[in-house]
């Protein structure tokens, strides 16, 4: 597919937010492939240019602090939780906010740059990261719990791919649905809520005019069988 994105010189006049903002506008404007297959909207290439570039650097930054620390007390609380599914791991933030928590851990991204740098922080044997596709990702054990991480509005069928992870959770296993506020995450939950029983969930809101939706969730029918095609 297709995407267009702005210009440098429109970037570099916006703060980090904001062109993010912009690239969603824009890429939403230009969708012009529908399929029933499953399929991520982005590019590898792309992401791994930007991780190179740093624009991702700032998942790491105080602002986004409050987010990982809600989708980790859902990690805590969420009863006997022993193995965990970053689903948009990126460079492994999460798994940072994990530790020490004595877990199986699993992270995936599209991008093979933010792959590389979690395994290269990373070499215990209960952590994992894995390049590719989430798409047309299928695990080779299920979870406790499965973590999207600001992933779903990249997915014309958001609702898909939360049942076929769903196939993928333990028998008492959890969802936690992290979303930005943004006309992009509105549609993917709009398309999204009916898939899941949301359980709790808080709204965040850091002090640059950043929120978020984080839920935690089950699926609200048990899929025993899901095809990609």
């Amino acid at each position: 597919m297709k995407m267009f994105h702005p210009p440098q010189a429109i970037l570099q006049m916006v703060p980090t937010r904001l062109r993010e903002g912009v690239r969603d506008l824009v890429d939403t404007a230009f969708a012009n492939e529908r399929s029933g297959r499953l399929r991520i909207r982005a590019s590898r290439e792309i992401l791994d240019h930007e991780y190179a570039c740093g624009r991702w650097d700032y998942l790491s930054r105080p602002e986004e602090m409050t987010r990982y620390a809600v989708i980790v007390g859902y990690c805590r609380c969420g009863g006997n939780v022993s193995s965990v599914l970053d689903l948009g791991c990126g460079s492994g933030v999460l798994r940072r906010w994990l530790h020490p928590l004595p877990i199986d851990y699993v992270g995936v991204d599209l991008s093979d740059r933010a792959i590389e740098t979690a395994r290269q922080e990373w070499t215990d044997a209960s952590t994992r990261f894995v390049a590719t596709d989430l798409a047309t990702y299928v695990p080779d054990r299920k979870f406790d719990l499965i973590v999207f991480n600001e992933v779903l509005y990249y997915f014309e069928q958001p609702d898909q791919i939360l049942m076929h992870f769903s196939t993928f959770l333990e028998q008492n296993g959890r969802f936690v649905i992290s979303l930005w506020e943004s006309a992009e995450s509105r549609r993917a939950w709009q398309r999204s809520r009916d898939s899941v029983q949301v359980l709790d969930e808080v709204k965040l809101q850091h002090g640059s005019g950043v929120s978020w939706q984080v839920r935690l969730s089950r699926p609200a029918i048990r899929q025993h069988e899901y095809l990609l095609d």
